[in-house]
């Protein structure tokens, strides 16, 4: 006696799970990169504006991974009239002595990346198990 089980209806609908889970994840890489972005800019120096303009962020999709990236990118002139990158050094230093608006504060993206580290994370999975369903 023989038993046999046709795998192929199976196998396309693990790939159409795979497919879901991925468009899904992506989704929420982006819900969790506006976050941050619109967190971190609240946070940002505003003095002329530039660092707040020249940020942004980007989800990006390999076969193996997904990326969000959130960036400040702003760069300066320096005393050396070489370009510097005003974007880090505002973020790391110690402190602002007289910011100009209240509520910046250095460390403006990494401090609220590691703030809402496990609410990202949640948002993810919850995106994905949305899109699995």
């Amino acid at each position: 006696m023989a038993f046999e089980i046709d795998t192929k209806t199976l196998f396309a609908g693990l790939g159409a799970a795979e497919v879901s889970a991925t468009n899904a994840a992506v989704d929420g890489m982006h819900d969790v990169t506006d976050d941050l972005l619109r967190r971190s800019r609240e946070e940002a120096p505003l003095d002329k504006g530039t660092l707040r303009e020249t940020s942004g962020k980007n989800v990006e999709v390999t076969p193996t991974k997904i990326t969000g990236e959130v960036f400040y990118s702003a760069t300066e002139t320096g005393k050396s009239g070489d370009r510097v990158n005003y974007a880090l050094i505002v973020h790391e230093m110690a402190a602002f002595k007289n910011p100009t608006t209240p509520g910046t504060k250095p460390k403006y993206l990494e401090d609220p990346l590691t703030q809402h580290a496990d609410e990202y994370k949640r948002m993810i999975a919850d995106a994905i198990r949305k899109g699995l369903m």
